[in-house]
């Protein structure tokens, strides 16, 4: 698959446990790649459902571990909760990680960037 649907920067989101509530966040880019979209299918649709989730887009990038469903990620201006990265390989057998991404509301994470809070 060609990965040039758009640039998908993930972030690592930082909490200070140790400062009194609300504890303070931040986000810490971990990565930033180009990526390729893929088609959410009925099994993926309904298995999020199910759990009370839901699917806004499946993305595939290049293998990334790093990548866990406590990160976000950010297409654009639009911020997502990663609910599932799953490792692979494409067609051409190319090592991949496809994240499975719900829409978060984004105004709650723009002034989190670069270690800036509200």
């Amino acid at each position: 698959m060609l990965h040039d649907a758009g640039v998908a920067v993930i972030y690592r989101v930082e909490r200070d446990e140790t400062a009194p509530p609300p504890a303070a966040v931040r986000l810490e880019e971990l990565t930033r790649q180009p990526f390729g979209e893929m088609t959410v299918g009925v099994t993926r649709f309904y298995s999020a459902a199910s759990a009370g989730m839901t699917v806004s887009r499946l993305i595939e990038i290049w293998r990334d571990e790093r990548i866990s469903p406590q990160d976000l990620c950010r297409i654009g201006q639009r911020f997502y909760l990663i609910q599932q990265a799953a490792s692979a390989a494409d067609e051409d057998g190319l090592l991949v990680t496809r994240l499975t991404l719900e829409e978060a509301n984004g105004s709650a994470w723009e002034g989190y960037l670069n270690g800036h809070s509200n």
